[in-house]
């Protein structure tokens, strides 16, 4: 009986103009009259969220969020940390000499804004481009101190300087960071340790069930960590191949209300169960 479903925002809950379907909507609405609990799953800080937890309405006491890919879970309505594994600042001190090296403009974020560091020349991060709600102001790591909490760290750049950059970066910053694409020129980088799947993983022991019971929706290889974990993973219509191929399901794309179509097929197996049907 599935009886979480973690949604990914970009390109799974959201249409290519950011917007959430009616049909979504509506959805949402009836797996949590059927009691499932509905969870945000994202890059992205709590803030940069609100408005769709509010839109959806996810801010009840019993709501949660999984954000930063993991590093931090919350509670919607209150804001408390359950649980967090962030950088510190020598490892964001490692990550910007790395990436400037190899002309990669690095961002680092916390529970409050976005630090844009000092960019190689020429090479400007077009993160803070993006829509997002969060402040940003010009700091290098070194500038913080010590005991300084980083969640996340984006090389965010053209996508051929990016992936030029990747190439060029040594094997030791992959072995110390676990490093994702959400977006073709977006690279997120977090704690080792940190992924959706380890955030689903702590999740399902605060709410005291197991990942088999927890179903997830998603379409880029940051989504990979949590479609292995879970036990009923689902691929968007319009997800790569490596996320397809780690499917049990694979729904309609983003443009035409896939999760709505995943949460009416996972309602539906969950009332087959209840009801003793194979």
């Amino acid at each position: 009986m599935i009886k979480v479903i973690a949604l990914d925002l970009d390109g799974t809950l959201l249409t290519d103009d950011k917007k959430v379907t009616p049909e979504n909507k509506k959805a949402i609405q009836l797996a949590k009259e059927q009691g499932v609990k509905i969870v945000l799953c994202t890059g992205r800080p709590l803030m940069s969220i609100y408005h769709l937890l509010e839109e959806l309405e996810l801010l009840g006491d019993d709501d949660f969020s999984i954000n930063y890919n993991g590093g931090i879970i919350q509670k919607t309505k209150s804001q408390e940390i359950l649980f967090k594994q962030g950088h510190s600042r020598d490892d964001m001190q490692y990550c910007y000499e790395e990436a400037y090296k190899v002309g990669l403009p690095l961002v680092m974020i916390d529970l409050e804004r976005a630090y844009e560091t000092t960019y190689p020349e020429g090479r400007p991060s077009i993160y803070p481009g993006l829509p997002h709600p969060i402040e940003f102001i010009t700091k290098n790591p070194s500038e913080f101190e010590e005991s300084h909490v980083f969640y996340k760290a984006v090389l965010c750049i053209e996508e051929s300087l990016l992936d030029e950059g990747i190439r060029q970066l040594p094997e030791a910053f992959f072995e110390k960071f676990n490093c994702m694409k959400s977006r073709t020129f977006l690279l997120e980088v977090v704690p080792k340790e940190v992924s959706k799947g380890t955030g689903l993983t702590h999740l399902a022991e605060i709410l005291g069930i197991t990942v088999e019971e927890i179903a997830a929706c998603g379409d880029e290889e940051n989504d990979l960590s949590m479609l292995t974990t879970v036990g009923f993973p689902v691929a968007m219509g319009n997800g790569s191949p490596e996320v397809k191929e780690v499917a049990k399901f694979i729904t309609k794309t983003n443009e035409e209300s896939g999760v709505a179509h995943a949460i009416y097929h996972i309602l539906e197996q969950n009332k087959r169960e209840r009801e003793g049907v194979k």
